[in-house]
């Protein structure tokens, strides 16, 4: 495996995406074998979570967040060193495909690297990406003991009503358009639901005018209500996608 396969945050975006082409495709076998793999050691699954953590992690004060990231580093490469194999083992049973960076993660990598005179000005760097990561505002996301909001995502995905269709493989449109969500940034999603909410709101507007029908309006209106209650997640994402599709 390459020094760049090797580094935890890209074996992590590398499960998510294999999780992704796994359900797309209808593999419920593989899926199982991978949240098996994140599950089955602890520590490693102990920085899963931790990874996910801290990219939504906000901190007010500064001098806070740098004492985090320096107190967090030796802790990192502790880790990495503890579950080197079981991420080999878990690397070589996924697909190598293209992939993307995701710049949180690539800078908690930085940080499990060992200290030498090639890479000082690479860690500085990261240090100061990871400071400013950490005292940028993010929106309050849902969160689960068990599951990253990627791994909830899909386990709600897996065990609710599409659970009844997956043998049938997604089609390409469907495809993309679950790893856009499973992949979408909190900036993004934050932005990207909120004009989803007023496209559907000024579509059941719409409807409720043309409406004469008491119990249908009282319908809409509900929904309406929901709409714009739903909390910021990546699954109400979804679930207003297919809302405004089917209005």
């Amino acid at each position: 495996m390459s020094k760049q396969q090797n580094k935890f945050g890209t074996l992590k975006v590398k499960i998510l995406h294999n999780l992704t082409e796994a359900y797309a495709n209808g593999d419920k076998q593989t899926v199982k074998e991978i949240l098996k793999l994140i599950k089955e050691n602890k520590e490693f699954k102990e920085l899963y979570l931790f990874y996910d953590e801290v990219e939504n992690m906000y901190i007010e004060d500064k001098e806070v967040a740098k004492m985090f990231v320096e107190s967090v580093e030796g802790l990192l490469k502790e880790k990495i060193k503890n579950i080197s194999k079981h991420c080999n083992d878990i690397d070589k049973k996924l697909k190598v495909e293209n992939f993307y960076e995701v710049e949180i993660y690539k800078n908690l990598d930085i940080l499990t690297e060992d200290d030498n005179l090639k890479n000082i000005d690479k860690k500085i760097l990261g240090r100061k990406k990871l400071v400013e990561h950490l005292t940028t505002k993010k929106e309050i996301m849902e969160s689960s003991n068990d599951y990253t909001t990627n791994e909830n995502l899909l386990h709600v995905v897996l065990t609710n009503r599409f659970n009844d269709d997956f043998e049938k493989s997604l089609t390409e449109s469907e495809k993309n358009e679950l790893t856009q969500i499973l992949t979408i940034t909190n900036e993004d999603l934050k932005t990207n639901v909120t004009v989803l909410k007023e496209e559907i709101s000024e579509k059941i507007n719409d409807l409720m005018e043309s409406e004469n029908d008491e119990a249908v309006t009282q319908k809409l209106k509900a929904v309406l209500d929901e709409t714009n209650r739903i909390p910021i997640t990546k699954y109400n994402y979804y679930k207003l996608l297919q809302l405004k599709n089917g209005l």
